[in-house]
């Protein structure tokens, strides 16, 4: 067992749950004597994960800079496991309606001591439990439902990851858990055209809830399957969430109020001359009238599959940009809040390493990607990001790099990064199908510290990290 497991209070909670996904399996009679499906069909699932980690000279020596005294190691390596088993049923009702629900727990947890100085920890939570239901009315699908569940929306630039990960929980990298704490979900659509609203409320680490609660409505036009076009807002109504204010300042409760506007686009050609094309993104527009805040951030992507040359490559440039905080005015705040964005280094992150050390904010970041197919079991992706501060001496993270300089000669409190360049960095991984089930993946990144992080870390030393992943899905 895992030092440091809270378990007792965790199974306690998820014993309404176990009841639950009982009815559900009893809600589903099979009979031997017939080999028709049966009326309430119940599927299993088991997910898991090991992942072994080495990092090097992580964050480039910001540890060690501007916290001596934490004695923050130059090298790190650890273990991170989770294992996710889960239930789904489905039934048909009178009226035409169909029912459906699921329910899952995950057991996630760090062994060792990890980039963050958390060892030795983990957690058994409940992370799907939720129930719906699905119809017809006047030639529109509908489809609501409640619980604790996944949500993304668009391609996860804001809404993705409902959950906390690492820290007491445990797997940090791997990042398991993704259900929201609760939703509200009401859909419907009728061809081309799907609308939706939903009330979400994220689960939060114990150690950093804010309360956070959030609407929005989205609504989403796709004439076929190669594209679509779709326009959400979203509106904070509570959250006790921190914004950082340059030069240093912190603005207490600073999302609550917060509005977005965010457009959604997608474009991939299945036929024709270009097929193998495939653009992508979204752009958004934030503003708290409260704080006197507005903001924005975009990111897109553009692909193309060469299906005809060896490996099948499919070479991708992405952009992203986010506003930071102006300096020079103090009564304003410019700086983007991406809210619950997917930060995996295949959609939004801003590196391998580099995700550790920026959030979506103040950044400008663009990546460069190369996916092959060496056979039909064996995947290679390669990637370069470029990473600068949209504004320097501005927040990048909460306080990074704060530190007294002279301006006019006067002394005053600064924080971010003194020059735009933060980093460079490369990252490749390799995986092995072994199985339907069972897939092995291999890693390394280097990430390299530009002009802005050796302003600050005069030694600044290249950050490499290498990985071996093992995972099952079933």
């Amino acid at each position: 067992m895992v030092t440091g497991m809270n378990w007792r209070p965790t199974l306690l909670r998820a014993a309404p749950w176990a009841v639950l996904a009982a009815s559900l399996s009893l809600a589903a009679p099979v009979s031997a004597q017939s080999s028709a499906p049966p009326a309430a069909p119940v599927t299993f699932s088991l997910d898991g994960s090991a992942q072994l980690t080495h990092e090097r000279n992580s964050f480039w020596g910001l540890g060690q800079q501007f916290a001596p005294t934490a004695d923050y190691p130059r090298s790190h390596t650890w273990l991170e496991v989770f294992v996710k088993p889960g239930l789904k049923a489905q039934a048909s009702l009178a009226g035409g309606l169909s029912g459906y629900g699921g329910v899952s727990l995950l057991a996630s947890g760090t062994l060792g001591e990890d980039v963050f100085q958390v060892k030795d920890t983990g957690r058994l939570l409940v992370e799907d439990a939720y129930l719906g239901l699905r119809g017809q009315a006047a030639g529109w699908n509908w489809d609501v439902s409640t619980g604790a569940q996944p949500y993304k929306l668009g391609h996860g630039f804001l809404l993705s990851a409902g959950a906390g990960n690492g820290f007491e929980r445990g797997g940090a990298i791997l990042a398991p858990r993704r259900a929201w704490g609760m939703t509200g979900i009401g859909r419907v659509s009728s061809g081309p055209f799907m609308a939706e609203a939903f009330h979400l409320n994220p689960n939060e680490l114990e150690s950093g809830d804010t309360g956070t609660r959030l609407w929005g409505l989205h609504g989403q036009w796709s004439p076929s399957e190669e594209g679509s076009v779709g326009l959400a807002h979203i509106r904070v109504t509570d959250s006790a969430a921190p914004y950082p204010q340059a030069p240093v300042t912190i603005i207490e409760n600073g999302r609550e109020g917060l509005q977005t506007t965010d457009l959604i686009w997608r474009y991939e050609p299945r036929s024709g001359a270009l097929a193998g094309l495939s653009v992508l993104g979204e752009a958004a527009w934030q503003r708290n009238d409260r704080i006197d805040m507005k903001a924005n951030g975009w990111g897109f992507e553009v692909g193309y599959r060469l299906a005809q040359l060896p490996f099948m490559p499919k070479l991708s440039w992405s952009m992203r940009h986010f506003s930071g905080d102006d300096p020079d005015t103090p009564d304003k705040l410019e700086r983007f809040d991406p809210l619950f964005y997917d930060g995996a280094p295949s959609t939004w992150s801003s590196g391998g390493n580099g995700s550790f050390a920026f959030y979506n904010s103040n950044l400008v970041v663009h990546r460069l990607r190369a996916e092959l197919v060496l056979s039909q079991r064996d995947f290679v992706n390669l990637n370069w990001w470029k990473v600068n501060a949209e504004q320097a001496n501005s927040p990048v993270q909460y306080g990074q790099a704060a530190r007294l300089v002279i301006v006019d000669g006067s002394v005053g409190l600064v924080s971010g990064f003194p020059e735009r360049a933060l980093s460079q960095e490369i990252y490749a991984e390799y995986t092995r199908v072994v199985t339907p089930h069972l897939f092995v993946t291999t890693g390394v990144a280097g990430a390299f510290p530009g002009s802005g992080v050796k302003a600050v870390v005069p030694d600044a030393r290249d950050w490499w990290g290498v990985f071996a992943n093992v995972t099952i899905k079933y």
